[in-house]
């Protein structure tokens, strides 16, 4: 089970978590080891341009 599998599985179980991802995917929105925060959401309040913590097919993105 990796970082963002635990993340998920709290955020899932209906907490709010902050953490620091590493990594270049998401630059120059979020950079490597910057505290992002995550909650759970009404999937129907979402928008475009919103970024999500998703599990694609067992994988934690």
């Amino acid at each position: 089970m990796g970082a963002l599998d635990a993340v998920a599985g709290r955020v899932a179980g209906g907490a709010t978590v902050a953490f620091r991802p590493s990594g270049s995917s998401m630059v120059p929105l979020i950079r490597s080891r910057q505290q992002v925060v995550v909650a759970p959401v009404d999937p129907s309040k979402l928008e475009v341009g919103d970024i999500v913590l998703a599990r694609v097919a067992g994988t934690v993105y």
